[in-house]
């Protein structure tokens, strides 16, 4: 890694393991040649997922030109990192000697003992080899290690903060709001600016005066440039789900995904993790109808992530009047719906604090409306109830909190207008 320096600039990543290991098929020392990819895709990430952890390898990882620079970031940014000896490739012990300088928890695999480097061996690793028996023992003793090493204690080099970049966490206080922006300043009276692209992996906010007020915490962190400005995010530490979204689900990639949201631009269907792709009106074939919660055939048209939009089609037979069966127990033949989904709820009921401080709200495919009480709407919405400037009829976009079956009732949050994104996801 001579071409980057090896400064602690970024920190790990809750849950996020990365492997280090072989690329391609290369041929081990019996002459047979292994597939390495098949290893990484089929056994290593499932028993990472299995442990109820995201896998991460270095070529899926987003970053500056230099592939370099890439894998230095997806070291820092792990949690923990398994690493494969296997056929002594020269990146591997880069790799595992710029992830052991950091402190990384580590977990060791190697098809032989023998490719392990002289110097370091000894080290206690997994074996494993192209057979069933020996793949499975590898399996369940991988997701043992992994679950011990990330119960010991970290003790990895502490984050160091650079003149000319790095990312710095650091609570702030909201100073100023406008509708493009927030600016912050920070407990060391450094200040910064909080973009609608810093909010939320799965959207751009945009109106921050709908979700800010001055005065407000932050907890986020300050991103300096090697300009000597720095600007505000609230993303650091939290996975960014577009860095695997162009493998998972590829331009033509065909998937069948719930309903997420009916609005005038289109039906947003969920792709991946928070992130929802739409389903343009034009595209739609005349009489077409579908409510939240009901799964749909479609297809990537086109992915850009840094708008944050996901564009799909229908994939095959457009179904009519699609709606979702209700589920077992209960008479109300209503969407299926879970918490996280956000819908477009119409007030139907208006009550003041001291008159109960709540709003009902009717969504499509649903009879019983929700029910979103003062404590879950945003100050703005919160003032307008109180001063009544509340009406029936107003649309609201809400997200679900809480689902309650056996009372067949449902709990929502106020959150900010999303109109202004069509046709971005929609969250």
């Amino acid at each position: 890694m001579h071409e980057i320096r090896l400064t602690r600039d970024e920190q790990p990543i809750p849950g996020t393991v990365l492997y280090i290991g072989p690329f391609g098929t290369k041929a081990l020392q019996d002459g047979t040649s292994f597939d390495f990819d098949w290893l990484y895709t089929e056994v290593v990430s499932a028993t990472i997922r299995e442990a109820g952890m995201k896998p991460v390898r270095a070529d899926s990882v987003y970053g500056p030109a230099s592939v370099l620079d890439a894998v230095w970031r997806a070291i820092q940014q792990a949690e923990a990192v398994v690493c494969d000896f296997s056929c002594r490739a020269p990146n591997v012990a880069m790799e595992y000697m710029a992830a052991k300088l950091i402190g990384k928890r580590m977990v060791y695999l190697s098809q032989s003992a023998e490719d392990i480097p002289s110097d370091i061996r000894g080290l206690r690793h997994i074996p494993y080899s192209n057979s069933y028996a020996d793949m499975s023992h590898m399996r369940d003793e991988l997701r043992v290690q992994l679950k011990a090493v990330c119960e010991e204690p970290v003790q990895e080099m502490a984050l160091i903060p650079m003149a000319t970049g790095g990312t710095v966490p650091a609570r702030a206080q909201v100073v100023s709001v406008s509708r493009e922006f927030v600016v912050v300043r920070g407990d060391d009276g450094a200040h910064g600016v909080l973009g609608g692209e810093d909010v939320d992996w799965a959207r751009i906010v945009p109106d921050m005066t709908r979700l800010y007020n001055v005065g407000d915490r932050l907890d986020g962190a300050f991103e300096m440039s090697p300009s000597g400005g720095a600007k505000y995010t609230l993303l650091t530490g939290r996975p960014n789900p577009w860095q695997e979204l162009a493998t998972t689900h590829p331009v033509g990639r065909a998937f069948t995904g719930t309903v997420h949201s009916v609005r005038e631009a289109g039906v947003f269907v969920r792709v991946a993790g928070p992130l929802n792709g739409l389903v343009p009106r034009s595209a739609l074939p005349p009489g077409f109808h579908t409510v939240p919660g009901a799964r749909l055939q479609v297809a990537v048209t086109e992915i850009e992530a840094r708008r944050r939009r996901i564009t799909l089609h229908l994939d095959g037979p457009a179904p009519q009047g699609s709606s979702p069966a209700a589920p077992q127990g209960r008479a109300d033949s209503g969407p299926v719906l879970a918490v996280g989904d956000r819908l477009e709820g119409e007030v139907v009921k208006v009550a003041p604090e001291g008159q109960g401080g709540y709003l009902l709200l009717s969504v499509e495919g649903r009879r019983r409306p929700v029910f979103l009480h003062c404590s879950a709407m945003t100050a703005e919405l919160r003032r307008d109830l109180n001063a009544g400037g509340v009406d029936r009829g107003e649309v609201l976009d809400v997200e679900i909190t809480h689902i309650d079956l056996e009372r067949d009732r449902i709990s929502v949050r106020d959150i900010a207008d999303l109109d202004d994104q069509e046709p971005a996801t929609a969250t």
